[in-house]
């Protein structure tokens, strides 16, 4: 099984319910978008959820899931560091 994880771990705070997670792989992300993102989705949360199963498909490079999460958080209001 290839790799999921990221070189770089992306930390994810979103400042409505003060939520903080740190995500180090596609699978962390994937369960991060499932469980625990805000109620509203846009198109930048579908590409994210989408590109996350590529990755752990092993159909997609694990830093492509990353630079989606990053996206979708943009969108969504979350902060990033």
């Amino acid at each position: 099984m290839r790799s999921t994880a990221w070189n770089t771990p992306l930390t994810i705070d979103d400042p409505v319910t003060g939520l903080r997670r740190t995500v180090k792989t596609a699978r962390q992300a994937k369960n991060l978008l499932h469980r625990n993102w805000p109620d509203k989705h846009g198109s930048r949360y579908h590409v994210a959820e989408q590109t996350c199963e590529e990755v752990i498909h092993g159909l997609a490079p694990p830093r492509k899931a990353r630079h989606a999460l990053i996206a979708a958080a943009i969108e969504a209001h979350l902060h990033l560091s």
